[in-house]
């Protein structure tokens, strides 16, 4: 089953995170491609890495993956907020982030 969620635009709305963009971005950073579970079973990785063109050139992101494709990257500006710089939503990945990561 497909869920399509609203265009909310970006930086909208309030994620409720359990880390800090640093914290998350420390812990990703310590346990390379961390592995979270979304709140509807699905596995993520999350990376750590720095933004390499446009405005965020240089910004530290955290990239939510599936696989080999990235779904989601949320920079620090992002963080907090349902949805990231390009509407894309963000929350139901950094909501799940805690200190220990599945795998």
């Amino acid at each position: 089953m497909t869920v399509i969620k609203l265009n909310l635009g970006p930086h909208a709305g309030e994620a409720k995170n359990a880390l800090t963009f640093q914290e998350a971005f420390s812990l990703t950073e310590e346990i390379a491609r961390s592995s979270y579970e979304t709140q509807s079973g699905k596995a993520i990785q999350v990376t750590a890495s720095l933004g390499q063109k446009g405005k965020h050139a240089g910004e530290k992101v955290l990239k939510f993956m599936d696989g080999a494709t990235e779904r989601a990257r949320a920079y620090e500006c992002c963080w907090g907020h349902q949805t990231n710089c390009n509407s894309q939503h963000i929350d139901l990945y950094s909501e799940v982030m805690a200190r220990r990561p599945a795998g």
